[in-house]
């Protein structure tokens, strides 16, 4: 990471920046490809080996896990993006602050975890085995978001993307060896997940190796930038993982199970915007151009779209049949989740890159506002609609709130910031 700080030259303007950013959108476009595949091996692995109880039981395992992963990181991965890229002499201060606050932050998880699972009754079906292994996943899952927010800053989106395919590749080993050997429950594949993500987490910080040189004054910035991505992030998440907790309730384990399989899916088509994103975030912030940043954003956003739409009207078309074959019949019931939850998945790929223009600047509070308001939607919608299915349209409607939000707000903010130059000028 620290030869990367010599040979990058941060020079994004002009058509060499556009050049620039082409290859690397395609160079972590065509290995998030790669990831697609895995992911949807993975779906059919987990169809295949796990009955449909446990695999709903799983899909409430990493819908929790993932939710301590929100929760527990307070916006710090998208701060260490934007402080590195913006200024690459904060590299070793930012490193030692993540340190820190990655123990603290283990230590918080296991205990709020441990504590979550024994009192509340939303998750009784994680007590247990299942339950640990949920906090295992979470604590891992968080050393490898933290691991390429460095990597990521310093551009070094080769080595972000190999530590997620070794999380992914190494999850899918382990539970493909564990289907073998008969380990075929929610617990033993969650802590497949979870020893993957360790081992990637450390591979990425080795490549990284930084002095640990904590910083009190760059921490508070730390969290001033990093609260206001944290705020978008948590919203963002609960938009996408209310439902989960809300069908438990009213479905079961087996409407669980129907639902994180078209979850599984959809993850899979938010990966080429995450992808976009990736390299689209860091570019802006360390770019100080604003007519470059619009450009790159006008541009990004329709190339989203278009694949978007895309991908949206195949997965429609073709879920009745593909499902049933890929996943075995019992797995019927996730067509309709899937295609109820379809609009929502295009408006939030798009939505993804107005939100990272959004971010470059900073993280103003359109950039939290944007989710608060697609959750409100989605709260309307599922107090209209209680049904399995109205889960997923109440999803699609807050997507498409947020989408409609964060427009606005990117609108407003760059009108605000051109008036305040103008006038500067």
């Amino acid at each position: 990471m620290v030869g990367a700080l010599h040979r990058l030259k941060s020079n994004t303007s002009g058509s060499s920046g556009e050049r620039r950013l082409f290859l690397q959108s395609a160079s972590v476009a065509a290995t998030r490809v790669a990831l697609i595949a895995a992911a949807f091996v993975s779906s059919i692995v987990l169809a295949r080996a796990l009955t449909v109880d446990e695999r709903g039981r799983f899909g409430l395992l990493m819908a929790t896990a993932g939710l301590g992963i929100q929760f527990g990181n307070f916006g710090l991965p998208s701060a260490n993006t934007y402080l590195i890229a913006r200024d690459r002499e904060t590299l070793k201060g930012v490193v030692g602050n993540t340190g820190m606050f990655f123990f603290a932050a283990a230590i918080f998880l296991a205990i709020a975890g441990l504590s979550a699972f024994k009192f509340i009754p939303a998750w009784e079906s994680l007590k247990g085995g299942a339950g640990v292994a949920a906090i295992l996943v979470a604590v891992t899952g968080l050393a490898v978001l933290l691991a390429q927010s460095l990597l990521t800053g310093v551009f070094r989106f080769g080595a972000s993307n190999g530590v997620d395919a070794i999380a992914r590749g190494g999850a899918i080993s382990g539970m493909l060896l564990l289907w073998y050997f008969g380990g075929r429950t929610a617990t033993w594949f969650g802590c497949a997940m979870a020893l993957s993500a360790a081992v990637a987490a450390v591979w990425g910080l080795k490549i990284g190796a930084i002095p640990l040189t904590g910083s009190a004054d760059l921490a508070k910035e730390q969290m001033r930038i990093g609260m206001r991505a944290y705020l978008t992030c948590v919203a963002s998440f609960a938009l996408g993982r209310l439902p989960i907790y809300v069908i438990e309730s009213r479905a079961g384990l087996t409407g669980l199970a129907f639902l994180s399989q078209a979850q599984g899916i959809i993850d899979a088509i938010l990966v080429l915007p995450s992808a976009l994103g990736t390299v689209l975030f860091p570019t802006l912030a360390a770019n100080h151009d604003s007519r470059v940043r619009i450009r790159y954003t006008y541009r990004i956003g329709l190339v989203v779209l278009v694949l978007m739409c895309v991908a949206a009207l195949a997965a429609t078309w073709s879920s009745p049949y593909v499902l049933p074959i890929l996943y075995g019949k019992a797995y019927s019931g996730s067509v309709p989740y899937l295609n109820a939850m379809l609009p929502g998945v295009v408006a939030l790929g798009v939505c993804s890159v107005v939100q990272n223009a959004l971010s470059a600047n900073g993280y103003p509070w359109a950039a939290a506002a944007a989710p608060i308001a697609g959750i409100g939607a989605s709260s309307i919608a599922l107090f209209l609609d209680r049904s399995a299915v109205g889960c997923g349209r109440a999803y699609s409607v807050g997507c498409i709130v947020m989408l409609i939000a964060s427009t606005i707000g990117w609108w407003v903010h760059r009108h605000y910031t051109k008036t305040i130059e103008n006038t500067s000028g």
